[in-house]
């Protein structure tokens, strides 16, 4: 059982810094030994609206996030709106008293429908529509308010030709870590490996944190227990985005094709910024060290996917990055390496759909158009990640599983993966390896690419090695364009057939795992980053008596169909929880085992699912009160 638990929001402008201040948070704490996890959200305007991260602190492995919060940190006049039903009873709710008086029509950057419902809930309890309206609001939920003048604490600490605004994150986080009892050596240390290259905001930044702590204990009437530092190591401190980017280069990247779309961009961001990764490697491995990535911003999608294709063909590892309208637009392209049977990944990080939908939330809804994508038949491996680890070794092996197999590869993700940050205790660079096959050796003449073998797999071959006849048309062994029948049945064979062989030779544990009791009353199904949610979850049932297992499907094409219908033929309740309307794993469950799932967990608001509201769903789907429940948490 955890003795530290804290779950903490501490929300304000888009591009206030809040990225920033989560950081200090999420860096403070992992130095001190303690465990961390932290979901982005943000509007998809560049700077103004609200943004918030939610982050959960323990001595333990953190693998979901909850509400109601125990801490919520305003860092403007709009936070304290949003956040208003996000408090229980000792919520502590930290805000600059310097806005109290904004009135609630005077915050422009709220959204209408968002402001009428916040209007609504205060007007009909008799509150006034002010902040003071919603912070007493609040307090009649049991919180605590702290009230802090930011102006005040920054010209204490740096004088008065400091702008406020520009240290209210840094004061806010400070604060926050004071209140929740972390020594201030750690805030320190959180603050100076954010802020360390730069002298001048470092040396700024820690006069904040001394007069935010001074102010903590002079000021504030509350019992902090005071957390003492636990083992303390060096650790990585990753975003899902950057996860993968790691992999990749460990996997034998060469070239990373993209153009910018929210959330995938930030994985090529990355890798565009670290050349090398000593700072990953510490220096020591050769893979990381002379990876000698080419990354490439291309005019449009359908270029980035081109791009990719092309380079595949030379022989080098490529891959490209890409959410739900780019991916849209490099459909036919998949299709087109699918036919000539080419190596390339396509790592897909889903977010609100349809169309340009909600570009910065979350969504699982691209599984079926990811396992359908493009026209006719032909084979694809689908696979999907659950948290940073498995999201590392899983971008290794999609290159090795391309290269096995001569597919193209989809790594289907969510905006949740890809905006969390994980806190890992380090990267087992022994556990990846790359694994070639069938590699060509240069020859004269035109060369059988496509040739019929007695393994399903055609030699490989490389434009620079081998002289290669490559359409998008039906074609022979060597590579021309023919109708013939016969020649179109058999190339068709070989291709499919290729799912078969991937399906034999992926170790289980890749395409499915069960965790829990086989024999359990309840099964859960997902996949994806509700991974960790339904595990805290299952932890919790456990403990009330009720056998519950849980499902996790990772890879989608090819369905691990024998051993999900060996699971799920007896389940006496099976629950299928999904960020989506349609249930879509569901679908694919139906179509592959014939197995029908009647009960769903939901969510498509695009916030990310939370352990109570999974909790308390599952619960009613367990006593028969509904056999459909939506999850509607978050601001």
């Amino acid at each position: 059982m955890s003795e530290v638990d804290i779950d903490l929001i501490i929300g304000g402008p888009q591009g206030g810094g809040i990225d920033s201040a989560a950081q200090i948070i999420i860096r403070s704490f992992s130095i001190a030994g303690y465990e961390a996890y932290g979901i982005r959200e943000y509007h998809s305007n560049i700077k103004g609206r609200h943004s918030y991260f939610h982050v959960r602190i323990k001595d333990e492995e953190v693998r979901s996030l909850r509400y109601p919060v125990d801490i919520l940190a305003c860092l403007d006049s709009e936070t304290p709106f949003v956040h208003m039903y996000d408090v229980t009873k000792n919520t502590i709710v930290l805000f600059d008293e310097d806005v109290k008086g904004t009135k609630l029509n005077q915050v422009l950057t709220l959204e209408p429908e968002t402001k009428k419902h916040i209007e609504e809930k205060l007007q009909s309890e008799g509150y006034e529509l002010t902040v003071s309206g919603s912070l007493e609001y609040m307090k009649k939920r049991g919180a605590i308010l702290v009230p802090v003048s930011f102006r005040s604490l920054v010209n204490e600490a740096l004088g008065p030709s400091k702008p406020p605004a520009r240290y209210a994150n840094t004061l806010g986080a400070s604060i926050s870590m004071a209140l929740m009892g972390l020594d201030s050596e750690f805030t320190m240390s959180g603050i100076a490996s954010v802020f360390g290259k730069k002298k001048e905001v470092l040396e700024d930044n820690e006069k904040i944190v001394k007069v935010a702590y001074e102010y903590i204990s002079k000021n504030n009437g509350l019992k902090i227990k005071k957390l003492g530092p636990k083992t303390v190591r060096e650790r990585y401190i990753l975003t899902g985005n950057e996860a993968i980017a790691i992999g990749k280069v460990i996997g034998g990247l060469k070239l990373q094709t993209y153009y910018p779309i929210t959330p995938a961009a930030d994985e090529s961001f990355f890798l565009e910024g670290h050349d090398y990764f000593d700072e990953l490697s510490g220096g020591e491995n050769e893979t990381l060290r002379k990876s000698g990535v080419v990354i490439v911003q291309a005019e449009d999608e359908i270029s980035a996917i081109a791009m990719a294709i092309s380079g595949a063909m030379t022989g080098a590892r490529t891959a490209t990055g890409t959410s739900g309208p780019g991916f849209s637009l490099m459909a036919e392209a998949i299709g087109y390496a699918g036919i000539n049977e080419v190596p390339v990944v396509i790592t897909l990080y889903q977010r609100g759909g349809p169309s340009t939908g909600l570009p910065t939330r979350n969504s699982q809804a691209d599984l079926s158009f990811a396992v359908n994508a493009g026209h006719g038949d032909f084979p694809k491996i689908v696979l999907s990640s659950g948290d940073v680890q498995e999201g590392i070794e899983d971008a290794v092996k999609a290159f090795n599983f391309a290269e096995m197999f001569q597919l193209p590869v989809i790594h289907i993700l969510d905006k949740n993966f890809a905006n969390s940050f994980y806190v890992v205790d380090g990267i087992d660079y022994d556990r990846m390896k790359i694994k070639r096959w069938k590699l060509p050796e240069k020859q004269e003449g035109e060369f059988e690419r496509f040739k019929f073998t007695e393994d399903g797999i055609s030699p490989m071959g490389f434009f620079g090695k081998n002289i290669m006849w490559l359409t998008g048309d039906e074609h022979n062994e060597i590579g021309h364009i023919t109708e013939d029948p016969e020649t179109r049945d058999a190339m068709m064979v070989k291709r499919m057939g290729k799912l078969e062989i991937a399906k034999k030779m992926i170790p289980l544990e890749d395409q499915a795992i069960l965790f829990g009791d086989k024999d359990a009353d309840v099964t859960i199904v997902s996949w994806g980053s509700n991974k960790g949610i339904i595990l805290d979850v299952m932890d919790k049932l456990k403990q009330e008596g009720k056998k519950v297992n849980f499902l996790y499907i990772r890879m989608m094409v090819p369905f691990p169909t024998d051993f999900v219908t060996n699971i799920l033929k007896n389940s006496k309740m099976i629950i299928d929880v999904e960020n989506n309307y349609t249930g879509q794993l569901a679908m694919l469950i139906k179509q592959n085992c014939a197995i029908n799932i009647n009960k769903y967990l939901l969510k498509y608001n695009g916030r990310h699912p939370t352990e109570d509201e999974v909790y308390d769903g599952i619960k009613k789907l367990i006593d028969g009160k509904s056999n459909r429940v939506v999850m509607t948490n978050g601001a």
